[in-house]
């Protein structure tokens, strides 16, 4: 048996309707995962749902929820049943916004859909992984998380940030029980999420954004989908706290 089979392994993917969280899914259904598929909207969420069950028929659930609220979260976790592996992928932003843009109302609305989701998520599922001496957590964060720049939402940079610090911190706290946390921050990838956003932007264009990355193109989900089987895996035991950044080489930690 492979060190990176998931076999009876029950995942959640937040954020996983589109982009990179579909990849996720569908890199730990190839790994014999079983995986809850989570996003805001029903009808999108069904139709992952559909599309994943013809290759890992039976393993695949589908949970639409708005994880802001209580409620939405209850019913993720209620669908999962279990959870053995947890991957904040949901957040992002809908439009620039610099330090001087936001109203309060705004600011608190970023860090909750990209920081304080996690952090109550990863609150949940943490006494049963403790208890039954495993679990893992993986938290998508960004590029802008060491390398911030303009045409991004301050809140945003300032989630992903945090998001750093609270897993670097939550690693240190679990690593005796057999849990770990690990932050991938990826550069930028090609997702209907970045081409929604480029549609709005009167300055920026895929082939300025690629003009900036070193291997000359934008990144595929799939590579970053790539390596969260290894690091949910038995072979992945040792890395704890650790942040991976996947960005064709446009920074380097």
């Amino acid at each position: 048996m492979s060190r990176t089979d998931l076999t009876g392994r029950t995942a959640i993917v937040t954020g996983s309707r589109r982009g990179i969280g579909a990849a996720i899914a569908r890199e730990l259904l190839d790994h014999g995962a079983t995986v809850v598929v989570c996003g805001r909207s029903e009808a999108g969420v069904a139709d992952r749902v559909r599309t994943l069950d013809t290759t890992a028929p039976g393993r695949v659930r589908g949970c639409a929820a708005d994880l802001t609220t209580a409620h939405g979260r209850e019913h993720l976790l209620e669908i999962a049943a279990t959870v053995d592996i947890l991957v904040n992928n949901a957040g992002g932003f809908t439009r620039v916004m610099d330090t001087l843009s936001p109203t309060l109302d705004e600011w608190n609305d970023q860090l909750a859909v990209n920081l304080t989701v996690p952090f109550l998520l990863c609150q949940a599922v943490l006494p049963t992984m403790i208890e039954q001496g495993w679990g893992r957590i993986v938290n998508i964060g960004s590029i802008v998380a060491s390398a911030p720049q303009l045409g991004n939402a301050i809140g945003y940079v300032a989630a992903k940030a945090g998001l750093v610090g609270f897993t670097r911190q939550l690693a240190a706290e679990v690593a005796h029980a057999g849990v770990t946390a690990n932050v991938v921050n990826p550069g930028t990838i090609g997702t209907e999420h970045l081409r929604d956003y480029l549609a709005a932007s009167d300055r920026m264009t895929e082939q300025s954004l690629a003009g900036r990355i070193p291997v000359g193109r934008l990144g595929r989900p799939a590579e970053i989908a790539g390596v969260i089987p290894y690091l949910v895996s038995d072979a992945g035991a040792f890395i704890t706290g650790a942040v991976l950044d996947i960005n064709g080489g446009a920074i380097h930690a």
